[in-house]
């Protein structure tokens, strides 16, 4: 198959999940090509080699990876990270239909909930169905975290997502307590499928128990 990734977090920013995700998906015979900003995650400062501009191809361990210009932020401010993700969403939207190859499916990477803008531009116009991964429920984590908490903003930011759950094609969640609260507002069970996180084994691995530790426990 041909996969087009969405998401504007990708490597080298620590988003463990979509290049290891890519690279095993690559493994199997599958071809991925990654649609993304410019790396300025957790800092908001662009990566050294980097720099924003209109668009920029490169490629990873056999991933492509196209990037588009964002505004670089991660302010402690909700008007910083507004920017940023508005920013990426718009370009995104704007340059890359044009700009990526075909594909079968797109996997959506969410957050935040506006790279569902660029998804669904491109699903139109290019006829491509959406598998939208769920790693925040937002407006819930908007709340919680206090990055936002403007009660007109919450509720456009609650009929955008509702939009998403009811346009995309298939929706990916990490539990299913997700699935729970997705069905407790009107999304149909047989549209959403559960897929838990894994760690990064290239980092993360087992190791032998320590007997004599665990005597002493």
């Amino acid at each position: 198959m041909r996969i087009l990734f969405i998401t504007q977090w990708f490597h080298p920013e620590p988003n463990f999940i979509c290049l290891p995700l890519a690279k095993e998906l690559i493994k199997l015979g599958h071809k991925v090509q990654v649609l993304t900003g410019f790396p300025n995650y957790p800092d908001g400062k662009i990566y050294d080699g980097y720099r924003v501009k209109l668009l920029q191809r490169e490629n990873v361990d056999g991933v492509s990876i196209v990037r588009v210009p964002l505004y670089p932020s991660h302010d402690i401010s909700g008007i910083g990270r507004i920017a940023n993700y508005v920013s990426f969403a718009l370009s995104a939207a704007a340059i890359g239909p044009w700009v990526v190859k075909s594909a079968d499916v797109a996997y959506v990477y969410h957050p935040p909930a506006m790279v569902y803008l660029p998804a669904f531009v491109i699903r139109l116009l290019r006829r491509i169905p959406l598998v939208y991964n769920i790693q925040d429920l937002w407006p819930d984590t908007l709340l919680a975290t206090g990055m936002f908490n403007n009660r007109s903003g919450l509720k456009l930011v609650n009929t955008w997502c509702k939009f998403i759950y009811k346009s995309t094609d298939k929706i990916v969640v990490i539990s299913p307590g997700f699935k729970r609260m997705l069905c407790n507002r009107g999304v149909s069970p047989d549209k959403i499928e559960v897929v838990y996180n894994w760690c990064d084994d290239t980092v993360i691995r087992p190791v032998e128990p320590d007997h004599k530790l665990l005597l002493e426990l």
